[in-house]
């Protein structure tokens, strides 16, 4: 019997109706091929890449014939595109639609500056130059701390050293903590785990938990997925807890549907289970851990029955996973990622999920929570002996130096928070920004972001692709793609198919930019030339700083770049043993009590240090009369960070996968439960308008009716409508306010709302 039996849904029908397409093209194939035909002729010559759609930088092999590329596929071996070693490489459909996007000619080729308000081309020398004199110009009229650095995922970390310490400005704000998985951010962190702590051992696990997590078709590298099918391969169990039965429930040997945002009472029931039936592991808990009589208060009274009440599971089943999980561990890993991280009360929920890792004691054993090591890079000021300064220090952000903001307890936790930076640039605290890639008007507050773009007095964007914050900046300046730059995956936490080693991947250029791009280190270095820092920027290229950044690794940038990646040294399990944790006691910590930013925000909310369940609507949206639907924003194997949403190809395969190939329309799809469309009138293929207490959605969504929801659940992709480069479909941020986590100041992406059809009553 299926565990969804309570509201039809049948794996047998979903497997029937919805297929394993998405599976199969989220492992590596299109749905359909769009690629030129790549016959292999005596004149092909082959380069390296390293994708950058999603920055999880799968390898890729370029098949280039008389100049052009013509085919694109995976790299073997490879440490985020392979399961490791003697398996075949494979590109997700992001990576494979590279080949368009690298001639698209709907990219931004050439910079753009204002002039009488009016954007204009400029040759690169102007545009530099026109940037330089209204840097200066900013930092004379309002002060460099109020220019906000919203580069995300730059593939160097130049941009850090440019805008705090040359710059001088402390006000940063990036993806992870504030839009992304905030909740899960702040407590991995604190707990012990780290910020990225979201992998699993998978190849020796025994026991997978998906906790919010959609692995075949949102992932990060096409190692994940394959981890979790070879460790199914070799028995190992896999349990889903998701609202929707995805890709990844369609695998799995327990789906739980469970009540959106009820996470936090799953795992304090199942730690009452676990410590009842005294399978926790008590050498660890007594050795390494801080706070486990605080925890077990906490979860003595949750029992399976009072779970069941709230996350409409059944109580014998959340026994049996709670069961089955323990004695599985430490063999036995918990994959956690945005599910568990974009609602209001996430920092809590998250704090009680991982604390079922230091029950089990499945931290950095075999088969469960891995703490990867990364590369030992070097610092390039330090192997150029350059003595950068630090022009920002002293000047604390505006978040904690205002008391305007002392309504924020999420201040003593972080710098900034996604939902207040409109308030501030209305307070005339933030005045300025520099945006590289990201487009903060689909991260949450699109109306208010909007109309604080406006008011700034200087945008600076760097971007392929004409949306709505290149369209209102005063300088765009048109970024290479990452196939015409020289790249050295610098960036991105050590998680991959080789468990026990260090491993470093890079590429060279395939291909010269299109028309008159750039890659952004080499924007900003010649900014910093312009700027008069020309003597803390001695590098000529992205590929000789990247070279420094190898000053410790006996492998040069060529010779990584000649075979795509190189394996390190090995490094062993339960490094806990010789290190501790990263922590303010040095042990895993149950309770919190020992952070002090962390302890003053719990103090002024009013909630423990410890695990403690925060029932929804606490702190954001709950379902009421007027707005009786929950709706939540979702990913796709597809589209990411509106940097693909433009290419056609992704487009049909994207509509073909939800059989409406034969529409017109190219937006995202609204995914909703027959019950729901059935009190409403509606059918797949109607177009939908979403309200929700801040409003109406900028555009019409196209409704996709499916039993792989649940009742009262409804979704739609992000990185579409108003704001984003496809403009077609509905920006599902569009219909947010200020909803956040008090705690971590996550956008809370979870909103009660109702769905009509568009032009309806």
């Amino acid at each position: 019997m299926s565990d969804a039996d309570g509201f039809g849904l049948t794996r047998r029908n979903v497997l029937r109706t919805a297929g394993a397409a998405t599976v199969a093209a989220a492992l590596g194939g299109c749905l359909s091929s769009d690629s030129p035909a790549t016959d292999p002729t005596e004149n092909d010559e082959f380069a390296y890449g390293n994708c950058w759609m999603c920055h999880h930088a799968c390898g890729q092999q370029l098949t280039v014939r008389d100049g052009t590329a013509v085919d694109i596929t995976g790299v073997d071996e490879h440490p985020r595109g392979s399961a490791g070693p003697g398996t075949q490489g494979t590109l997700c459909p992001k990576g494979q639609a590279e080949l368009e996007k690298l001639y698209d000619p709907d990219r931004i080729t050439q910079p753009y500056i204002r002039e009488d308000g009016e954007l204009r081309e400029a040759e690169w020398d102007e545009a530099i130059a026109y940037t330089a004199e209204r840097l200066e110009a900013f930092a004379d009229d309002h002060g460099p701390e109020k220019l906000l650095d919203a580069t995300s995922w730059s593939t160097t970390n130049f941009h850090e050293h440019f805008w705090r310490d040359l710059y001088g400005t402390p006000e940063r704000i990036g993806r992870g903590r504030h839009v992304c998985f905030g909740g899960p951010h702040l407590s991995g962190n604190l707990m012990g785990l780290g910020a990225n702590m979201r992998f699993v051992d998978y190849q020796n696990s025994e026991y997978i938990i998906a906790w919010g997590r959609n692995i075949f078709e949102s992932f990060a590298g096409q190692w994940e997925p394959k981890g979790v099918l070879e460790a199914i391969e070799n028995g190992a169990t896999l349990v889903v807890i998701d609202p929707q039965h995805t890709p990844t429930a369609q695998k799995a040997d327990h789906w739980l549907p469970i009540e959106p945002r009820t996470d936090g009472a799953l795992a304090l029931a199942m730690g009452h289970v676990i410590i009842e039936e005294g399978l926790y592991d008590e050498a660890f808990v007594e050795e390494q851990t801080h706070g486990f009589e605080a925890y077990r208060e906490a979860v003595a009274e949750k029992t399976p029955e009072w779970a069941a009440e709230i996350t409409g599971l059944e109580a014998d089943l959340i026994r049996e996973i709670a069961i089955d999980f323990a004695e599985s561990a430490p063999a036995a890993g918990i994959a956690l990622w945005t599910g568990v991280g974009q609602y209001a009360e996430s920092q809590k929920a998250a704090q009680n999920v991982f604390a079922l890792n230091g029950l089990v004691g499945n931290i950095d054993r075999p088969g469960g929570f891995r703490m990867w090591q990364g590369p030992p890079f070097s610092d390039p000021f330090d192997v150029r002996d350059i003595d950068l300064p630090n022009n920002a220090e002293g000047t604390p952000p505006a978040l904690r130096r205002y008391e305007e903001y002392e309504e924020y307890p999420f201040r003593h936790t972080t710098g900034i928070g996604h939902t207040v930076v409109p308030e501030m640039v209305e307070n005339g605290h933030l005045m300025g920004l520099y945006c590289h890639y990201d487009n903060p008007l689909t991260d949450g507050s699109t109306e208010a972001w909007l109309e604080a773009i406006e008011t700034m007095d200087l945008v600076i964007t760097v971007d392929a692709y004409w949306n709505e914050l290149t369209r209102n900046a005063d300088v765009v300046f048109p970024e290479a793609i990452q196939l015409e730059k020289d790249t050295l995956i610098d960036y991105a936490p050590a998680w991959s198919a080789y468990h026990d080693r260090r491993w470093v991947s890079a590429s060279k250029a395939v291909h010269e930019p299109l028309g008159n791009a750039r890659p952004g280190f080499e924007i900003l270095t010649d900014l910093a030339e312009a700027m008069g820092w020309g003597e803390y920027v001695p590098w000529e290229s992205e590929a000789e700083y990247n070279e420094d950044m190898l000053a410790n690794i006996d492998y040069s940038f060529e010779e990584i770049a000649e075979e795509n990646f190189v394996l390190l040294e090995e490094f062993g399990y339960e490094q806990w043993e010789e290190n501790g944790f990263p922590t303010a006691t040095g042990q895993f910590q149950f309770d919190l009590d020992e952070e002090d930013g962390y302890a003053q925000t719990a103090e002024e909310l009013e909630i423990d240090t410890a695990p403690e369940w925060i029932p929804p609507g606490t702190w954001g949206d709950e379902p009421d009369e007027e707005y009786p639907l929950q709706f939540y924003d979702t990913r796709s194997v597809f589209f990411s960070f509106g940097a693909d949403q433009p290419l056609e190809q992704l487009q049909e395969q994207y509509a073909r996968k939800h059989g409406l190939e034969g529409e017109e329309y190219r937006g995202n799809y609204l995914v909703m439960n027959p019950r729901d469309a059935d009190e409403r009138g509606i059918e797949t293929g109607d177009m939908l308008t979403v309200e929700t207490q801040a409003g109406e959605a900028d555009e019409p969504v196209m409704a996709y009716v499916s039993e792989r929801t649940r009742p009262g659940f409804v979704t739609a992709e992000f990185g579409f409508g108003t704001g984003n480069s496809q403009e077609e479909g509905m920006n599902t941020m569009s219909v947010h306010d200020t909803q956040h986590d008090p705690v971590s100041s996550q956008v809370d992406r979870h909103l009660a709302a109702e769905v009509r059809t568009a032009g309806g009553e």
